[in-house]
């Protein structure tokens, strides 16, 4: 086999890798904007703790739709880019949710950027038997939703568009398959 040809079918796994991981990530952000969508009554007055839970799965959508568009460690592939699934085409609105998705990954939910988080500190003070008071440095905030309904409602629309046209991409890729288990299904 020649050099070219070998470095041909190295980058086309490479690719063939991104787009796998890719499409993984993309489920996965789906899935916790589903349950978002699901769970979450936009109108409900909810605990701290309910409110933790409903910010956890934006998080993971969060989390899950930056991973493709940043370069991992290990460096399988260079960073997933809109080219490695031409058929796809991204509106104004799309376009725009996903800038907003990648600012609130570098800035809030991957990485805790001080000017753009939503908590602070304060003092719990308790008094005690003796006249003395126990002052307690509490966490307050961090809970709330940064997106709203229709936003997450767009949201969710879109990681549908992505993963279709991702999985369409990664069925058409022309990477060998060589070596990959064979899974029979029915």
């Amino acid at each position: 086999m020649s050099k070219s040809k070998s470095t041909r079918e190295e980058k086309e796994h490479q690719q063939l890798m991104r787009l796998a991981m890719s499409a993984r990530d993309f489920r996965h952000a789906l899935s916790a904007a589903t349950f978002l969508t699901e769970e979450c009554d936009w109108i409900k007055s909810y605990s701290n703790a309910e409110r933790r839970k409903l910010h956890c799965y934006e998080t993971t959508m969060v989390v899950a739709y930056g991973r493709p568009f940043v370069q991992s460690r290990g460096q399988v592939a260079p960073p997933f880019n809109w080219n490695m699934v031409p058929e796809l085409e991204l509106e104004p609105d799309e376009r725009r949710l996903h800038e907003q998705l990648l600012t609130y990954r570098n800035k809030l939910h991957a990485h805790s950027d001080s000017d753009f988080t939503n908590m602070g500190l304060e003092i719990w003070r308790t008094p005690l038997p003796d006249g003395e008071f126990h002052d307690f440095l509490a966490v307050r905030g961090g809970e709330s939703l940064n997106f709203e309904e229709n936003e997450v409602d767009q949201i969710h629309r879109m990681l549908w568009k992505i993963q279709h046209h991702v999985d369409a991409a990664l069925q058409a890729h022309p990477a060998s398959r060589d070596g990959l288990p064979v899974i029979a299904i029915g």
